[in-house]
């Protein structure tokens, strides 16, 4: 494809970037991927060792082709790889009876169980009781509603990014890390991407920079996103197997407010952080990469157990066995972002991913890279384009 030099570049090789990296390689391309660090790595979105996947995705219908593929190459690539990268415990849902108008998530169980419905997906809705006496470290209280999908689960993030890697370098392709990328110019018929090592020319170029979005994005796409600062935690339990992927589903705890979210995600087998990881979720304070404060008082620990998971749920100590910092990238909709830059159709912009990204991720890969080699895609990525 190009005379100079790759027939595609991909800047940033977290969830998005490994992804497009390694199903451009397969299909032949000859790629170059550049990343300021070595992922995966703990300064961006792909962290803390787990990621929910639900292939009923309230979020939208568009989504559910992407989340779908993405299952099928997940155990694709557990073959390849030998990784076990998604266990499928389940996942249960849960919200106020009257939620709130305006409120990011509103019904969410009732628009769940819609969306699964239309796609042919299991989906069962529970009463707070049938929650109860299922999982009795839930306490979750008569006022709310509940659904549960047997095939969600979680999605080893971590895992699933450098098994990505490793097969695109087999596949040919080449990967130059902590080299950070200063700028990137539409050329005639290529695009230039610039190191302080040097100057790379590609055919196409795709921009999956994570929280790093506004520093190489055209203003127009940079003014559509939102940093966020979000804490990750892992509490010690009173029973290690009363907690694990073959004991319980992860848990989308939604409140009146957005602050008020909380996810549960349980122990996967084959090691990682001997605790149950729960999160929480704020949008009130922007940051940014350099200037975010990456550590965790004990303040903030204490009061995030006290307010979030005491009330919530039995048999988690308030001992916190690690704490983390993540970064979200959120468009103003809260919805993707995988559009041609206004610089030049042969830059693709595939970032930011508004925080429930990871499960969509190596099958939105495979299709940014089928439209890069062929000119079209499997699944359509119109519903993602800018608005």
């Amino acid at each position: 494809m190009s005379p100079t030099g790759y027939d595609l570049i991909v800047v940033g090789l977290g969830a998005m970037g490994a992804a497009v990296a390694y199903h451009a390689s397969r299909l032949g391309l000859n790629v170059l991927g550049i990343d300021q660090y070595e992922p995966p790595h703990g300064l961006g979105s792909t962290k803390a060792e787990t990621r929910i996947t639900r292939l009923a995705v309230g979020e939208g219908p568009q989504y559910l082709p992407f989340v779908k593929r993405s299952h099928e190459i997940w155990r694709q690539l557990e073959v390849e790889a030998g990784a076990e990268l998604l266990h499928e415990c389940g996942g249960i849902i849960i919200t106020e009876q009257e939620p709130v108008p305006g409120q990011r998530w509103e019904d969410f169980v009732v628009e769940t169980a819609r969306i699964a419905s239309d796609g042919g997906i299991s989906y069962d809705v529970l009463s707070p009781a049938e929650v109860r006496s299922q999982h009795r470290w839930i306490t979750v209280p008569d006022d709310r509603n509940a659904g549960f999908e047997p095939t969600a689960g979680l999605v080893m993030a971590e895992d699933a990014v450098r098994v990505q890697l490793e097969l695109a370098q087999a596949a040919g392709a080449t990967l130059r890390l902590n080299e950070r990328v200063l700028g990137v110019e539409p050329a005639g018929d290529h695009v230039v991407v610039r190191t302080p090592q040097g100057a790379f020319a590609g055919s196409h170029v795709v921009l999956a920079t994570g929280p790093w979005f506004r520093e190489l994005a055209a203003p127009v796409h940079a003014r559509q996103v939102d940093v966020t600062r979000q804490v990750v935690y892992w509490f010690e339990v009173e029973e290690l197997d009363a907690f694990t992927t073959q004991a319980i589903p992860f848990v989308m705890w939604i409140g009146q407010r957005d602050e008020d979210y909380i996810g549960l995600f349980p122990m996967p087998p084959g090691g990682g952080t001997p605790g149950v990881k729960i999160l929480g979720e704020q949008f009130l304070s922007s940051t940014d990469p350099a200037s975010v404060d990456r550590n965790v008082s004990q303040e903030e620990i204490d009061t995030f157990y006290d307010v979030h998971v005491a009330p919530k749920f039995s048999g988690i100590t308030r001992n916190c066995i690690r704490a983390e910092v993540c970064l979200y990238t959120n468009t103003t909709n809260d919805h993707f972002l995988i559009d041609a830059d206004p610089r030049s159709d042969r830059i693709t912009v595939m970032s930011p991913c508004s925080g429930h990204g990871f499960k969509h991720s190596t099958a939105l890969g495979e299709a940014v890279a089928q439209r890069i080699a062929t000119g079209k895609s499997d699944n359509d990525l119109g519903p993602f384009r800018a608005r």
